[in-house]
């Protein structure tokens, strides 16, 4: 289940108007409007005339240029060219630098609703800042059932059918030292093109549900060491039922992959039966993908080592004959 990404101009102000120096000067009636593009634009092309291209899911963030820009122009052109603007009806304008918005626009942006702040920042600054900002807050998002694990630094999500034991399973790796991120519902963030952060939903955070218990709080039974917060994920774990899988699939495989949200990721299935412990088995895989990342492959290993040792009984074979 996959999410669109946006965010309100209400929450942004709410999140960030003290970090951006911003206040709200009109507009108040369209905070609820909404951008869903971290990228802001600067309307220079558009007091030009040229509107075609201007976006109106994105914030607009006018400076010094623009404003001595628009100056340059007769009063009757400037009020009409700024109404051609705010009449498309934009999610947000920021003016920077402190400056404080010329008559014209201030009437447009009430006349429109559209939300109008004003940041003492400068505009290379202020557009860096919020860049990152929504960057983070409007990165894709996919939702996925689970169990999220930090073990031994790796992000590690267990998946496999409703009442398997992932739960169970994360509370054993919890009381062994690990951490719990998410139970049931793991949101997976695709910050770059190769990278998804997984974390809990907030109302679900800490929390975990438990056959026969109900839902306990982790951080208080076992303490803030417990948990934490966000992970890149780095390995998929499914776990299978062990008289689901066929005699040949009872052996991990190393080179499974699995295709998340663009990404691929290290995956594989470990069957379950009454007597393993599964906590230690899915420590060992864990330990094992930290080992391939730093180059040491054992499973390769072994299989190119048995090929040489099988080559090399049959060449003394060979001269035998």
């Amino acid at each position: 289940m996959s999410e669109t990404p946006r965010i309100t101009l209400r929450e942004i102000f709410s999140e960030q108007g003290e970090a951006m120096q911003m206040r709200l000067v009109r507009g108040e009636g369209g905070l609820h409007r909404y951008i869903d593009h971290p990228r802001m634009q600067k309307p220079s092309l558009a007091f030009a005339g040229f509107l075609e291209n201007l976006n109106d899911y994105r914030l607009q963030v006018i400076g010094q240029t623009e404003l001595h820009y628009l100056a340059t122009k007769p009063l009757e052109e400037q009020k009409r060219v700024v109404d051609q603007v705010f009449d498309l009806n934009l999610a947000g304008v920021v003016i920077t630098r402190g400056i404080e918005p010329p008559q014209i626009i201030l009437d447009a942006a009430e006349r429109t609703q559209t939300p109008l702040f004003v940041s003492a920042l400068q505009s290379a600054t202020f557009m860096t800042d919020m860049l990152l900002f929504l960057s983070r807050k409007l990165a894709p998002k996919i939702c996925k059932h689970g169990v999220y694990m930090d073990v031994y630094g790796l992000g590690v999500l267990l998946t496999g059918a409703s009442g398997i034991g992932k739960s169970e399973i994360g509370l054993e790796l919890v009381s062994r030292g690990h951490r719990l991120i998410a139970d049931d519902v793991v949101e997976l963030v695709r910050s770059s093109p190769n990278v998804l952060v997984g974390q809990s939903p907030e109302s679900l955070r800490y929390h975990m549900e438990l056959r026969g218990l109900g839902v306990v709080n982790i951080r208080d039974l076992y303490g803030a060491a417990a948990i934490t917060d966000t992970k890149r994920l780095r390995l998929v774990i499914e776990l299978v039922a062990w008289d689901k899988l066929q005699d040949t699939d009872r052996i991990i495989d190393e080179e499974g992959m699995i295709h998340i949200h663009g990404v691929d990721l290290p995956y594989i299935r470990v069957p379950i039966r009454s007597g393993r412990s599964l906590a230690v088995i899915i420590e060992i895989a864990t330990r094992n993908q930290l080992l391939k990342q730093r180059g040491i492959n054992s499973h390769q290993d072994f299989i190119q080592a048995l090929e040489q040792r099988i080559a090399k009984d049959s060449g003394a074979q060979g001269d035998g004959l």
